[in-house]
């Protein structure tokens, strides 16, 4: 909204981020000082005027600073800042300077340092590992339990594996014994049958061999016999024959 040539109005943003519209009336030719402003943002925000800064864009405006309007009338915008106490600067970016110089190397230790509070940065670190340990107590309990226990679980399988490595051998010396028994029998029964076998065919050769002999003794005497028959068959037909004969002298 473009002003009334007698009213200017200026933004400025303050520390907590809000955007602040001062009205300027009656400024002659557009220009205001910078005192005047640093006056209007101390009344309104109640910081005292030795405490703030104002900036706009890149520049920082002071007391004797003239802030010109534009054509619709508006002065340029502008920053509150709070001064702080502090050196010309430049220290930091010199020891960065000094750490890329040749034969030189990073530093990466900072123990020597100091922190806000001037103690030692070495002596800060140390207790916070302390804090960490004594809080990681418990965690390294319940580790060197549970390490424990696998111990104790691991020596307790490889007790029950060395038993069952052990029955397991039992019951194969068992199994090999029986089979071998079992051979045996049966090598024992075999060798038994072919005794039998044995014995009974000698049996049944005796038997035949006995009664072969009968038998050939049966037939010696019915061939006596038959002889003694034919003998006196032939002595009866002889004397027959004898008889029948003529005599010479008849």
């Amino acid at each position: 909204m473009v002003m009334a040539s007698s009213t200017r109005q200026m933004l400025v943003k303050g520390l907590d981020g809000r955007t602040l519209c001062l009205r300027f009336e009656g400024e002659g030719d557009g220009v205001v000082l910078g005192e005047s402003v640093a006056l209007r943002v101390s009344q309104r925000t109640g910081i005292p005027l030795h405490c703030m800064r104002l900036v706009t864009g890149t520049s920082v405006v002071d007391r004797d600073t003239s802030l010109s309007a534009s054509v619709d009338g508006s002065f340029p915008s502008c920053t509150l800042l709070l001064r702080l106490p502090g050196g010309k600067g430049g220290f930091g970016s010199l020891l960065r300077g000094a750490a890329t110089k040749a034969g030189q190397k990073k530093t990466s230790n900072f123990d020597a340092c100091r922190d806000m509070s001037g103690r030692r940065l070495r002596h800060v670190n140390a207790e916070k590992k302390l804090r960490e340990w004594k809080a990681e107590s418990g965690e390294r309990e319940l580790e060197k339990a549970a390490e424990e226990f696998l111990k104790k679980a691991t020596k307790a399988k490889e007790e029950d594996n060395g038993a069952i490595e052990e029955l397991e051998k039992f019951r194969a010396e068992t199994s090999h014994a029986m089979e071998e028994v079992e051979l045996a029998v049966a090598s024992g029964l075999v060798e038994a049958d072919k005794l039998n076998t044995n014995s009974k065919r000698k049996v049944e050769e005796e038997a035949a061999a006995m009664e072969k002999r009968a038998r050939l003794w049966m037939g010696d005497e019915d061939d006596s016999e038959d002889d003694s028959e034919d003998d006196t068959d032939e002595e009866s037909l002889d004397g027959e024959t004898t008889r029948n004969l003529p005599t010479e002298g008849a």
